[in-house]
């Protein structure tokens, strides 16, 4: 999986409505179909992601069951993460349509939601509907898996930046007493505002320790930042007429991206984060965080929660918060996957039994526990679950609760990785200035829009 494309707080789920909506695609339920009522004997293609390691277990053990159950075979297609969208679409293109199901990441979304059947219709034969489904999901969910009004994926698969930190520093009375003499109030368990945030990178940062690590090169970098951006009250990348949002069109909000740059920049210029900082992706800050180097890690952290909180011997108690918006009530960044159906598929009947079982909650709960890695529900129940079995961090969970749903074209995924990407890695390194980089970056993304002919 590219972990770093790689999203609880305060969920109540309406019991009514999930009852429903779980009966309707539990893997025991018929789905009526035009095509035929016995769908033993189809085979279907299902596209997935070699790194989702999670599902390993699924496929080795369960899947055998679920055929020698339905008589349905799968031909499971693994290909790497960044080949997922390029091979969907020329398969559906030039290639025949040989694909049944589909799991996308959220940069391919946009470009294969023409090609996708609208969910609804099946939930609806099912009792059900796209409705009764997106509520059950935490909220940027309830906007992110559909295009032109129709439901083109089903939720299942998040992330979101949080916090891990060394909880019992916080607590420590000695470092209690120091913080309140030094700032004049009370140590915050955890910060709730980005100022806090800033003063406890300031306090524990010594001669031995940083007060905070976080990812500052590749893809992890550009979310630290977007992260940042958003929640500083930027919407997304995209305007609703496809322009940079802090392009020329927008250059009020130039000065929000330099604010949040400024801000990020400030824990690297006045020494809080350790001087590799540039260099460092989630795996990095993770090391760096676990060798007790560091009081913060600003991070991917619910990719490796289990080894933070198997350190506690070593460490003490680790507890996590998700990172304070800079403005009141904004967001940060969301990171998913959904699963489709092409309309061309010649077997949705079959690929949407397939589609109920594997989003089961039985089915997802073998891989977010059996497997090699791990991901953030977007069902709230299911999320809840997993903050209770300790597999998620509860601040991931409430980033994830709390992420913007951003509009998503097909010149989005260039506009992270070929532009954000190395201009991010420039402000990092001290190459750029936060006003430099807010206007490059907008205007290199507002060209990519327009050479791309999509703004209006």
């Amino acid at each position: 999986m590219n972990t770093n494309r790689l999203r609880r707080a305060g969920i109540v789920l309406v019991a009514g409505a999930a009852a429903m909506a779980l009966a309707a695609c539990s893997p025991g339920t018929s789905t009526p179909s035009a095509e035929s009522s016995d769908l033993s004997g189809q085979t279907i293609k299902v596209l997935v992601s070699s790194g989702h390691q999670q599902f390993n277990p699924v496929w080795d053990t369960e899947l055998p069951k679920w055929e020698a159950k339905t008589g349905i075979k799968v031909e499971l297609d693994k290909v790497n993460t960044t080949d997922i969208s390029s091979t969907f679409l020329r398969d559906v293109t030039v290639g025949g349509c040989t694909i049944d199901n589909v799991e996308m990441l959220d940069g391919g979304t946009a470009s294969a939601a023409p090609h996708m059947a609208d969910l609804n219709q099946f939930l609806e034969r099912d009792g059900s509907s796209a409705a009764a489904l997106l509520k059950q999901q935490v909220p940027f969910a309830q906007k992110a898996y559909s295009f032109d009004g129709k439901l083109d994926f089903y939720p299942f698969y998040s992330g979101a930046k949080g916090v891990a930190y060394r909880k019992s520093w916080f607590q420590d009375p000695t470092n209690q007493a120091n913080f309140q003499s030094e700032f004049g109030y009370k140590l915050p368990d955890p910060p709730t505002t980005a100022q806090q945030v800033k003063d406890l990178a300031k306090f524990f940062t010594t001669g031995k320790t940083k007060g905070i690590v976080f990812s500052g090169s590749g893809d992890p970098g550009e979310t630290t930042l977007s992260d940042l951006i958003f929640r500083n009250g930027v919407d997304g990348y995209q305007d609703a007429k496809n322009n940079a949002q802090w392009g020329p069109a927008h250059p009020g909000n130039q000065g929000k991206v330099a604010a949040a740059a400024t801000y990020l920049t400030d824990f690297i210029t006045e020494g809080y984060t350790p001087a590799s900082i540039g260099a460092m992706q989630t795996a990095d800050t993770t090391a760096n965080f676990l060798a007790g180097n560091t009081a913060m890690d600003y991070d991917h952290i619910y990719l490796f929660w289990n080894q933070m909180t198997a350190a506690k011997s070593k460490l003490g108690d680790i507890g996590s918060f998700e990172f304070p918006s800079l403005e009141k009530g904004q967001g940060g960044i969301s990171f998913y996957w959904g699963r489709g159906i092409p309309e061309c598929s010649k077997h949705k009947a079959a690929s949407w039994e397939f589609m109920k079982w594997i989003m089961s909650p039985e089915i997802q709960k073998i891989a977010l526990t059996k497997g090699t890695g791990v991901y953030v529900p977007t069902d709230t129940s299911l999320l809840s679950w997993a903050v209770d079995q300790g597999v998620i961090p509860q601040g991931v969970a409430d980033s994830v609760s709390h992420a913007k749903a951003y509009k998503v074209t097909p010149v989005t995924n260039q506009i992270r990785q070929s532009i954000d990407i190395p201009l991010v890695e420039k402000l990092i390194g001290n190459q750029l200035t936060p006003a430099e980089y807010a206007k490059t970056s907008g205007e290199q993304m507002q060209d990519a829009a327009n050479s791309a002919g999509i703004t209006k």
